[in-house]
């Protein structure tokens, strides 16, 4: 049903961004190349892509500019300015660590009461999942997962909690109406008739939902698994190139966007389509991070 494919979302909503930007904090490591030839070049490359695609196929009218993200592009740049980051909020000094966690989760819910900051260059997002990426950095350096795994008592504890919380964010979800927008970080509270305890409360759900995915499900996941695994090794063209077919369909196919189970076979189909090693290596070409190793060269 409509009801049921609308919950489901809003699940998915909840966690996706909050997981994708801990992972990336946990696996980051700072490099000025990297930042340059494996984030901005290719941002401004396919920021100017997308927005052309925009004005010749989807008779759009946006003006060549690289301070406001287009749609997706929206986590490179963050990512950029977390990479930024990294020497400001590298310490071993778990007092340190802890007082800039409490902060940027201050920030984050502040920064909904601020009605003049939204996507430009994208700081509503950067604030609002800046708490994820130091949490996945600060993991990282202290071996928190690692510890997790391998005490199974512990592990089980955070299991049954993580799941209760999930269970717990369910009810919640069913209960309260929040718009999708409110999810993705760009906009003020009011423009939702939300307020700061909802924000709160979907922090609990993705952090529930990050030690369940992290600390339960991928210490059992040690093989290689067909198609899963190649898909997860190919996820930047994905990333980058399936925003042309999802903004596409609306315009000349709108008839394969009616329920829940239409979106899921659709975004199947562009992983199969994008997740392999000949448009990982088109992408790499064309962002130009082949760059950074001619560079090493000289």
């Amino acid at each position: 049903s409509t009801f049921s494919e609308e919950i489901s979302w809003r699940i998915i909503y909840s966690f996706h961004m909050p997981a994708f930007i801990f992972l990336f904090g946990y696996n980051v490591k700072f490099s000025p190349k990297k930042i340059i030839f494996n984030w901005c070049i290719p941002y401004i490359v396919f920021q100017t892509v997308y927005i052309i695609f925009s004005n010749l196929a989807l008779n759009k009218s946006l003006d060549l500019q690289y301070t406001t993200p287009y749609w997706l592009l929206w986590y490179m740049l963050v990512c950029v300015f977390y990479q930024l980051l990294l020497p400001l909020i590298d310490t071993d000094d778990k007092r340190k660590q802890v007082i800039i966690l409490v902060c940027a989760f201050i920030l984050s819910l502040l920064v909904g009461f601020d009605n003049t900051i939204s996507y430009y260059l994208s700081l509503s997002r950067f604030f609002v999942f800046l708490p994820w990426f130091l949490l996945g950095v600060y993991c990282k350096k202290n071996g928190i997962l690692t510890a997790f795994s391998a005490r199974k008592k512990l592990r089980l504890t955070a299991l049954v909690i993580s799941l209760t919380g999930i269970a717990l964010s369910a009810l919640f979800i069913y209960r309260i109406d929040l718009i999708n927008g409110f999810y993705y970080g760009s906009f003020p509270y009011q423009k939702f008739g939300n307020t700061v305890w909802d924000r709160i409360i979907v922090f609990f759900m993705a952090l529930c939902w990050i030690v369940f995915l992290f600390v339960g499900v991928k210490p059992f996941i040690n093989k290689k698994i067909l198609f899963l695994t190649a898909i997860g090794q190919n996820t930047w063209p994905i990333f980058l190139l399936h925003g042309f077919i999802v903004k596409a369909i609306p315009v000349y196919l709108p008839d394969l966007l009616p329920t829940l189970w239409h979106v899921l076979f659709i975004s199947v189909a562009i992983l199969l389509l994008f997740g392999n090693k000949l448009f990982n290596k088109a992408v790499y070409h064309c962002s130009f991070s082949w760059l950074e190793r001619f560079f090493k060269g000289l």
